[in-house]
């Protein structure tokens, strides 16, 4: 629940879109103007512990048809309610979903904290990891800590010793023994670095999670404990930390669930990560919603215009197409915290397990996650399901 769509900027931190989620904002007129607002760049870099590159991995570039960008989130928040309003969609705010009411084969009436109720044809849940919604439609399943968190903060770019004869580019992780070290331009003109590391933590509720993220001054001396093992550019990018910009992410998982809509009527859909949470390794999560939506919608417009389609089938055909992408990027997910890892225990891991660049060989090793070709999948299937209706 959000009192306001107005925060500042770094009040919640940058994310990252790659060109899966550029393409879809880009067919609503919003990538130019987002693209204003955030950082591009093609590939991030890996170091060893010499601080030699010894890989990268793209995230976006020519070959796909967008660079990815790094953007405040909240920026792009922004655009997103510029946009709502420009095309006179209500956004409410002070609103917090308590439960489903009633629902039937038309409708769903819904309540919130205030008392108030509402009533609609569907009802779509985009409410997070601690989604109340997946409690309807998926009761009993909890989401799963991996017993990880990232701890990061923001840096200036101009604080940092970026070492000449090291060839550094960034975004970059730096594998030492004593873990991977971050730092991702933040800001159009990269004038400002995101920086952090993972560490393991155990899990705790959410108030304790609230108070551990409180609590600034006991996080910076968390990340700082062992400052002098670190390479000189780690050691200057935790030096005089604005503790202000200090964060904790915990690592979740969602087990993969059986149904992502309601099951007697089918009028309460999740998704994003109320429906298949995962790491934020690949990087993937908020271009995954996109994609949830993007594919969603393109159904719905479908049954509209024809009405021999059926709206059960169109669900399960929508589900199985976005499940087989999540158990895709499982693996891929997999394939990158290994490549975390310090560079002796990679070698000790099966070849499959670890992700190398082979871009040189294979250009398009990548395109098939930048480049889903949701719009086609979905034309294919409505086409082959309408001619079998008539």
């Amino acid at each position: 629940m959000r009192d306001t769509n107005a925060a500042p900027p770094m009040s919640s931190g940058a994310l990252m879109l790659s060109p899966n989620s550029l393409k879809i904002l880009d067919r609503f007129g919003l990538y130019s103007k987002i693209k204003e607002l955030g950082y591009s760049f093609d590939y991030v870099y890996y170091k060893d512990a010499s601080e030699q590159t010894v890989d990268r991995y793209p995230l976006g570039g020519e070959t796909f048809g967008y660079n990815a960008l790094r953007v405040y989130r909240q920026d792009l928040l922004d655009t997103l309610y510029a946009a709502c309003s420009e095309r006179n969609i209500p956004v409410h705010l002070s609103k917090k979903f308590t439960e489903v009411v009633e629902e039937t084969d038309s409708h769903v009436v819904f309540k919130f904290a205030d008392g108030t109720t509402e009533t609609a044809s569907l009802l779509i849940g985009s409410d997070g990891i601690h989604s109340k919604l997946r409690d309807y439609v998926a009761p009993g399943v909890q989401k799963k800590f991996i017993g990880l968190a990232a701890l990061t903060w923001e840096v200036q770019t101009s604080q940092l010793r970026v070492p000449p004869e090291k060839d550094y580019k960034f975004p970059v992780t730096v594998l030492t023994a004593n873990g991977a070290f971050v730092l991702a331009p933040q800001k159009p003109d990269g004038s400002a670095m995101l920086a952090g590391t993972q560490v393991p933590l155990e899990d705790r509720s959410r108030e304790e999670w609230n108070k551990l993220f409180a609590d600034k001054e006991g996080l910076v001396k968390r990340v700082t404990a062992n400052i002098g093992i670190w390479p000189d550019i780690a050691k200057s990018g935790m030096e005089d930390i604005d503790h202000e910009t200090m964060n904790v992410w915990p690592f979740y998982a969602i087990p993969r669930l059986s149904n992502w809509t309601s099951s007697k009527h089918q009028r309460v859909v999740i998704l994003g990560d109320a429906a298949h949470a995962i790491p934020p390794t690949t990087g993937q999560g908020a271009s995954q919603a996109f994609e949830d939506v993007m594919s969603l919608a393109l159904l719905l417009a479908a049954l509209k215009e024809n009405k021999g389609l059926k709206w059960e089938e169109a669900l399960q055909f929508w589900q199985k197409i976005r499940q087989d992408r999540i158990d895709d990027l499982l693996v891929l997910t997999k394939q990158l915290n290994n490549k975390r890892l310090p560079l002796e225990k990679q070698k000790l891991l099966p070849k499959e397990d670890v992700w190398v660049d082979e871009s040189v060989e294979n250009p398009g090793q990548m395109a098939w996650l930048y480049n889903p070709k949701i719009e086609e999948k979905i034309n294919t299937w409505v086409d082959v399901t309408a001619t079998k209706s008539k």
